[in-house]
């Protein structure tokens, strides 16, 4: 038995490596069921026109594919393997697997692993397979991090974005450290989409952590922001996005971009 060229992966924090494992099947892989994005095209007609009109473009279903684990001793995998790779690898809470292929490096999908099943090679299990349920229907990149701080109360930058999605729109994570002395407002405004988010009553040293996908925002001094808040949120679209910081504060921008590429 030999795995020839496996492929490395780390799930959970946890690499191939560290279990004795490798993956011998890959994303793109004939065998796989459900490996690349199903779209379903919305339209509607009326009895008086000849033409069907376009409502919107939707992914209704997730990434589905299956994996295949060999150890990378060459040896069959006993029970004790087995256990301790479904342990592994099976979660209740979904979890990030990045995939080191020379192709898809820095491909993150975010996932739960389950249905192991054992292959046989004669009377000795030869390996296992699983299947990889995805929460979307695309692939994300490795985290990104952008840190500014505000030089005499102001700062210009300018973020280029190449999304894989015609018409994507980026909800970044903010975490904001305000540095001025005294209470102060911190203003985060984005110029190419007229977006401007800002929160009143800052004080020296308080962080703030938003989300601005889910409208979410908390403070390290656990004050209530709903009252300081102007109640926007700022978001990136594809090309420059030009973003105006005001205040005396440090901002670190996260953001995962949509990978597409099939499963």
């Amino acid at each position: 038995m030999t795995i020839n060229d496996g492929i490395r992966f780390v799930f959970d924090n946890c690499s191939s490596d560290e279990m004795g494992v490798m993956m011998v099947n890959s994303i793109g892989s004939t065998s796989m069921s459900g490996g690349d994005e199903k779209t379903n095209i919305i339209t509607s007609k009326s009895p008086f026109k000849e033409t069907h009109d376009l409502h919107y473009v939707s992914y209704d279903e997730p990434l589905q594919f299956t994996i295949i684990l060999l150890k990378t001793d060459e040896t069959y995998i006993n029970a004790d393997d087995e256990r301790r790779i479904k342990k592994w690898l099976c979660k209740k809470t979904w979890g990030w697997l990045q995939i080191d292929q020379d192709d898809l490096s820095d491909v993150f999908y975010q996932v739960l692993i389950h249905s192991p099943e054992k292959i046989n090679i004669g009377a000795y299990s030869g390996g296992l397979q699983f299947t990889v349920q995805s929460n979307c229907h695309h692939a994300w990149s490795r985290l990104y991090k952008k840190v500014y701080k505000t030089a005499s109360g102001t700062l210009n930058v300018n973020l280029n974005f190449n999304f894989d999605y015609d018409e994507y729109i980026l909800y970044p994570q903010l975490s904001i450290k305000s540095l001025s002395p005294t209470t102060q407002n911190i203003t985060i405004k984005n110029n190419t989409t007229n977006e401007t988010l800002s929160i009143s009553g800052c004080t020296l040293n308080e962080e703030i952590l938003i989300d601005c996908k889910t409208d979410q925002l908390k403070s390290s001094t656990n004050r209530v922001l709903l009252n300081d808040w102007n109640k926007n949120m700022i978001s990136m679209i594809e090309g420059i996005n030009n973003i105006n910081l005001t205040g005396n504060f440090q901002v670190e921008i996260r953001y995962r971009l949509p990978i597409r590429v099939g499963g």
